[in-house]
């Protein structure tokens, strides 16, 4: 495909489907997640995290740089020649497969607990799955403009969690490092799920206009962005609910808001849904946007046909699946094992092999001149 031809986008296009991607449906119980295992040092094992991640991305950007005309499926093929490529492309879509399904229960759950308890939950998986496919099949152009215009709830969210710093009590994370540095590296697996995201720089950065440098930036900004983000959230539920209250608490950012009202709005934590519920939208519409766009690659068709098979797939098995609490569980093991293989594993190998292979080809030129 020429570059004539691709839907580019502008870098802070780019940057806001990064962020839009990584803060999704966890933000309300990574707080927890994170204080189960690293106690109030969880803000540590976040930012191990985000410090980790960093190195991993500037693999990803060096293997992009590497193939700037080829998306990451493109990539594989070229890497690994054309069937193997395709194979480990079938592989990736199985895995945002299962990304989009577990957004999809935890977005339901959700919405059960606290809003709809009597809405069927095929009905909440349908209108998501709806939505998100008429976005998604409008183009990646559509899908920047959008993700952008939307950014502005992140800073309304922001703006909702300052009302409780009259409340906040930062004696609760005293003292630092109390858990133990093993327990403040194993919480920093907990994090890697509200980052897994990050995948999706690899898989539209060939439609990025801009210099591979200033691409990099954007990637690194965005990257701060979210931790920014996240650490903002954690540090206020830490510091907000005692260590023994948080225990107890597994969306802390929605109680927290609840013991507050305006005259206007009565329930400030409903109103955090419904905000929240555009950003696990925008997280799940690129899953299943990258999940079309490797299904476009494996049979080699540009229509909206493969994303709209992708869309009606999830949808069937998140019904199979359903929200109960140990599927999820079991789900997002899953998911967190395959996070490691298919966000950091395979990148870096195929960023190895690629180098490997252009260093055989240099030297074999330079035999033959």
């Amino acid at each position: 495909m020429s570059s004539q031809s691709k839907p580019m986008i502008s870098r802070r296009q780019f940057f806001f489907i990064i962020v839009q991607t990584q803060i999704g449906v966890g933000i309300l119980s990574m707080p927890h997640e994170l204080h189960r295992i690293a106690k109030q040092d969880g803000w540590i094992s976040l930012l191990i995290t985000a410090f980790s991640l960093l190195i991993v991305l500037f693999f990803l950007w060096m293997l992009a740089k590497r193939h700037p005309a080829s998306n990451f499926f493109q990539i594989l093929e070229r890497v690994f020649s054309k069937w193997p490529g395709k194979f480990i492309t079938v592989a990736y879509i199985i895995y945002f497969t299962c990304v989009s399904v577990l957004i999809l229960l935890l977005f339901g759950r959700m919405l059960s607990l606290w809003v709809l308890p009597s809405t069927p939950f095929w009905v909440l998986s349908f209108l998501m799955v709806a939505v998100c496919l008429y976005l998604t099949a409008s183009g990646l152009k559509m899908i920047a403009r959008l993700y952008t215009s939307l950014s502005l709830f992140l800073f309304i969210l922001i703006v909702l969690m300052l009302f409780c710093f009259a409340e906040l009590e930062f004696l609760y994370i005293l003292p630092i490092a109390q858990s133990g540095w093993g327990n403040i590296i194993k919480g920093a697996n907990e994090g890697l799920l509200s980052y897994f995201g990050f995948i999706v720089t690899l898989v539209i950065y060939t439609y990025v206009e801009g210099k591979p440098k200033d691409k990099f930036k954007t990637v690194f900004w965005a990257h701060c962005f979210v931790t920014c983000f996240y650490l903002f959230v954690v540090i206020v539920s830490y510091t907000f609910f005692s260590t023994k209250e948080i225990a107890l608490v597994q969306e802390p950012v929605l109680y927290m808001l609840k013991s507050f009202q305006f005259p206007i709005i009565a329930r400030i934590d409903l109103f955090f849904l419904s905000i929240w519920v555009v950003s696990v939208a925008t997280s799940f519409g690129t899953y299943l946007f990258m999940t079309g766009v490797g299904l476009q690659s494996v049979f080699q068709k540009k229509s909206s046909v493969p994303i709209t098979l992708a869309a009606i797939s999830i949808f069937i098995l998140s019904l199979f699946f359903g929200f109960e609490s140990e599927r999820v569980d079991m789900l997002g093991n899953v998911v967190v094992i395959l996070g490691y293989a298919f966000g950091i594993l395979i990148p870096i190998f195929t960023l190895c092999i690629s180098a490997l292979r252009f260093k055989a080809e240099r030297e074999r030129g330079r035999h033959e001149v």
